[in-house]
This record gives structure tokens, C-alpha cells and sequence, in this order.
């Protein structure tokens, strides 16, 4: 997991400067949503602060960024951000479980998402 961690940041990392360079001067930095394959999808968010959601899926799973987004405003800073008696560490993994679990009962309640 963690070499795929560090792949999957250098790529969007490429990507993202390589889509800023294409994109007009006055575009906001998000710019990049999605990447798809014929074997994956993966959904990126990027908040203000720079905090990255990635989730990769299925193919044939429509773009999830209104959803990262929801994950980022509505979970992510409830359980980890206010959370007083948690504390986060960039470059870290989440190991919050309330956050986990909050966060897969709203990911596998999607329609398009389903547990395995």
C-alpha cells in the first residue's frame, strides 16, 4: 500500500501540473476530477488547503467529486478536523474509527458503490 500511495501521488502530482500548463491562467488549480482507464477510475479532490482525496474504482463508476467533496466538508472535518481528542498527522494514515466508519457507511450507501 505504500509504494501505491507514493505512485499514485507522483502521477497526480505530473497530472495536475501538467493540466494546470494546459488550462487557461484564470482557471481555479482544480483542475483534475478524474482519471480513467479501461481497467480503473480514479476521483480526485483537492480542498483549499490542499488536503488530496483520492478514491480509485470500477470503470464504469460515474465522477465522485461532488461526493469527495461532501466526504471532505461534511466527515472529514467533523471526525477529524473538530475532533479534540484526535490528532491528525499529514503524511499519516487516518486511524480514527469513528471517521472510518462514518465514512463507509456513507461510501457503500451510494448507489453506485457497492461493498465487496
Amino acid at each position: 500500500p505504500e509504494e501505491e500511495r507514493k505512485l499514485v501521488f507522483g502521477m497526480l502530482f505530473s497530472l495536475k501540473d501538467l493540466a494546470s500548463k494546459l488550462s487557461p491562467p484564470s482557471q481555479s488549480k482544480e483542475n483534475l476530477h478524474t482519471i480513467k482507464t479501461n481497467t480503473f477510475t480514479l476521483h480526485h479532490f483537492e480542498s483549499i488547503s490542499g488536503l488530496v482525496f483520492v478514491l480509485n474504482t470500477d470503470p464504469d463508476i460515474p465522477n465522485l467529486n461532488q461526493n469527495l467533496q461532501h466526504v471532505y466538508s461534511n466527515i472529514f472535518v467533523d471526525y477529524i478536523a473538530r475532533n479534540p481528542y484526535y490528532q491528525y498527522k499529514i503524511d499519516e494514515p487516518l486511524k480514527c474509527p469513528i471517521f472510518i466508519a462514518r465514512l463507509e457507511e456513507y461510501l457503500f450507501n451510494l448507489p453506485s458503490i457497492k461493498k465487496h
